[in-house]
């Protein structure tokens, strides 16, 4: 686990019970809780990225900031089969 993903999993623990340290708090679903972990961690860096190359403005969502992206990018273009490549079925 990573070290930003360590540190939500002690916030979330600590923020349900405040009174004993978060690392010898038995947890019943630890997986489940490092993988929401995880996953808070990995919004936060995808986030600082995208606002360190200049897209979106500070305060916004991981959401709102996909949302822009999408909305300034084109369409990606469907491939068609080309000369050397057969559908699926051809023979």
């Amino acid at each position: 686990m990573s070290p930003l993903a360590e540190m939500y999993r002690y916030d979330m623990i600590r923020a349900i019970v405040p009174d004993r340290p978060a690392m010898t708090y038995p947890v019943h679903q630890p997986t489940v809780l490092d993988d929401y972990s995880e996953l808070l961690a990995d919004c936060a860096e995808a986030k600082r990225l995208l606002r360190a190359n200049g897209h979106g403005e500070p305060g916004m969502s991981v959401l709102e900031l996909v949302q822009l992206l999408l909305a300034a990018s084109p369409a990606p273009a469907k491939l068609a089969p080309g000369p050397g490549r057969k559908r699926k079925g051809q023979r």
